[in-house]
């Protein structure tokens, strides 16, 4: 295992639990903050440069929980809040926009992590801590018209004032407007991942507090599958494969739980397609103990140029950020960083420049290489 080198550090205004790197520039960060008097829990967005400079900070009402650039319209930013709203932003020379504020479940349900799909532009899937997980429009039409599907999206559906934590709110209320997939988990749900690659790419994966990993249709919301044994902690990490990540295994599934373990293993199981049923074990599981919960992924961006380079930075919670290969279901560390990460790993992310990770009480926001 190689060594990794801290370049640059900083302190952010409120404890960080999710960010982006966008344009190789700025490090976009999402945060979250309990005002224990009140009971209230408030966030901001924070943009740095890549000297880490705080170039702006934008306060939201309700905290962020999960933050995603959009693969498909370039400076798009969809935020996951503490009272079940979705919030979409412009991002232009260093600053943000607000485009949409989407109501998406009842003000007292967090959201806890929020995906673009990879296929689809106007498609979110959201998880929340009632356990339940959603698939959701973000704009109307072709995306090719670029933002002026979310300035649609605002003109075209009711508005309506909500009450959230002692704040009046004008959003989009969409409350009740999707269905949630059939099945949900009996406790939090922490993650969730589109299929990509055929036979999967109809397919929604889910991973919850209850240790289980779920399998819908994206198409029907029923439920295909489900397994609470292959996991001894709560499921909060899935990566499915895509055309950049073992592109060569598109039944292939990597998971991170909070029992300290990254897993690979194959959905194959008795056929060509994935096998409907419960409890069902997948075949060829492989693990790595990383010596703290497995939060996040973030793939390399070698990734891309050669489908021989797997590589991952793996938020590890308590045990700062490790960077690991996969070679078929092999899983090897090739990097450690814990220094300057004293309390929980929650968020990363690797451009061509460097890594970027951040940790929640200390308020660490570090860029380091490998």
């Amino acid at each position: 295992m190689s060594g990794s080198l801290i370049f640059r550090k900083t302190t952010t205004g409120f404890p960080p639990c999710a960010l982006r790197i966008l344009k190789e520039d700025y490090v976009v960060v999402g945060t979250y903050e309990l005002d224990k008097a009140t009971g209230y829990r408030k966030g901001t967005i924070e943009v740095y440069d890549s000297e880490l400079r705080l170039k702006n900070t934008y306060p939201t009402y309700a905290a962020i929980l999960d933050l995603k650039l959009s693969p498909h319209v370039e400076n798009l930013i969809a935020t996951a809040h503490s009272t079940g709203n979705v919030m979409l932003w412009k991002f232009d020379l260093g600053g943000l926009k607000e485009l949409a504020n989407l109501q998406v479940f009842q003000t007292d349900v967090l959201i806890t992590s929020l995906n673009f799909s990879p296929l689809n532009a106007n498609s979110l899937v959201l998880t929340t801590t009632t356990g339940s997980i959603m698939t959701i429009d973000i704009a109307v039409g072709n995306c090719a018209t670029g933002f002026k599907l979310c300035e649609s999206l605002i003109t075209n559906m009711d508005t309506k004032i909500y009450e959230v934590q002692g704040t009046m709110q004008r959003c989009v209320d969409i409350v009740e407007k999707y269905d949630e997939f059939e099945r949900g988990h009996t406790l939090e749900c922490w993650t969730s991942e589109f299929g990509s690659l055929s036979p999967l790419e109809n397919v929604v994966f889910s991973g919850g507090d209850d240790c289980a990993i779920m399998a819908h249709d994206l198409r029907s919301k029923s439920f295909i599958w489900y397994n609470n044994t292959v996991h001894e902690g709560g499921v909060v990490a899935i990566k499915a494969a895509t055309e950049s990540f073992r592109r060569n295994m598109p039944t292939s599934l990597l998971t991170g739980s909070y029992d300290d373990t990254i897993r690979s293993f194959d959905l194959r199981m008795l056929g060509n397609s994935i096998f409907p049923g419960e409890g069902l074990r997948p075949l060829n599981i492989e693990e790595l103990n990383l010596e703290g919960g497995v939060w996040r992924f973030s793939e390399s961006p070698l990734n891309k140029e050669s489908e021989d380079v797997n590589n991952l930075v793996v938020c590890c919670m308590y045990n700062g950020a490790k960077v690991v290969s996969v070679n078929g279901h092999k899983i090897e560390t090739l990097a450690h960083e814990k220094d300057g990460h004293d309390s929980i790993c929650y968020g990363c992310d690797w451009s061509n420049e460097f890594i970027a990770t951040c940790s929640f009480y200390d308020k660490s926001l570090q860029l380091w290489n490998i």
